[in-house]
C-alpha cells in the first residue's frame, strides 16, 4: 500500500516531465520535481480550509501506525503517527 501511495504521488510529477520534455529535460525534470512537492503542501492547505478531511487523514494514519507498530516497524509507525498529529494540527484539534 505504501508503495501504491508513494506511486500516486510521483505520478503528476512524472507526466508533468514526460509532457515537458520536448522544452528539454532540464526543465521537465525541475517541472516534475515542483509538481511533485507542491502536492503535500496542496494537502496540508486542503486540511486546514476543511477540518473534517483532517480528522479523516488523521485517522487513516492513525490505523496505519497501529498496524505497522503491531508488525514491528516501529520507524514507520511513528512516522504514521506524526502524520496523524499534523493532520490533526491542521484540523484545529489541540491534543
Amino acid at each position: 500500500m505504501l508503495l501504491a501511495l508513494a506511486l500516486a504521488g510521483l505520478a503528476p510529477g512524472a507526466a508533468t516531465a514526460w509532457l515537458l520534455r520536448h522544452r528539454g529535460w532540464p526543465l521537465a525534470t525541475l517541472a516534475g520535481l515542483g509538481v511533485t512537492i507542491s502536492l503535500p503542501g496542496l494537502l496540508l492547505v486542503a486540511m486546514v480550509v476543511f477540518p473534517p478531511l483532517g480528522i479523516a487523514v488523521a485517522l487513516a494514519a492513525l490505523a496505519a501506525a497501529l498496524r505497522a507498530y503491531d508488525a514491528g516497524r516501529v520507524l514507520i509507525g511513528t512516522a504514521w503517527a506524526a502524520t496523524a498529529v499534523v493532520a490533526l494540527g491542521c484540523a484545529g484539534v489541540a491534543l
